[in-house]
């Protein structure tokens, strides 16, 4: 692997999807080039923090009803099937 192919890939190692001789070759690389170890720090960092400030939060039940109301409208109206 080489570092242009590291900056293609890098979040998808950070977001913990590379498998097989791809992540073998990538972990490889990365061990013996400073820089792109550096990117992939940044970017592990990065995903961290956007899924800790990411929170999932739950519509307000009012809401939820209404638009489940909405759905089973939409489900038995002519538009839609079921």
């Amino acid at each position: 692997m080489d570092c242009r192919k590291v900056r293609e890939v890098v979040f998808v190692y950070a977001d913990n999807e590379m498998e097989g001789e791809l992540l073998i070759s990538f972990r490889h690389h990365v061990s013996i080039c400073p820089e792109c170890a550096r990117q992939t720090v940044f970017a592990e960092r990065l995903v961290m923090v956007v899924r800790q400030r990411c929170v999932r939060a739950l519509a307000p039940e009012q809401l939820r009803q209404r638009i489940l109301t909405g759905l089973r409208h939409y489900r038995a109206g002519d538009r839609g099937t079921p």
